[in-house]
């Protein structure tokens, strides 16, 4: 499933990210836990925390990182 799909305050697995190297090097990386911190409306950002830090993805760019939630 698409990041972007997961909702508010859910973790998950990235199975597959696009060729961007500007998430290479803020650290997201396949096989990485991740959760989701919030959406924003209108078809904005999707805000993913990694460890301690947060950072926001651009809804195109989170629609192409493949995850698997995790419980």
């Amino acid at each position: 499933m698409p990041l972007y799909e997961l909702r508010k305050n859910h973790r998950c697995t990235i199975e597959k990210i696009p060729a961007i190297q500007l998430l290479k090097s803020i650290g997201v990386r396949e096989g990485m836990t991740v959760s989701v911190m919030s959406r924003q409306p209108l078809g904005g950002p999707i805000v993913i925390q990694i460890g301690k830090r947060s950072f926001a993805i651009a809804r195109d760019v989170a629609e192409q990182i493949v995850v698997r939630e995790v419980n």
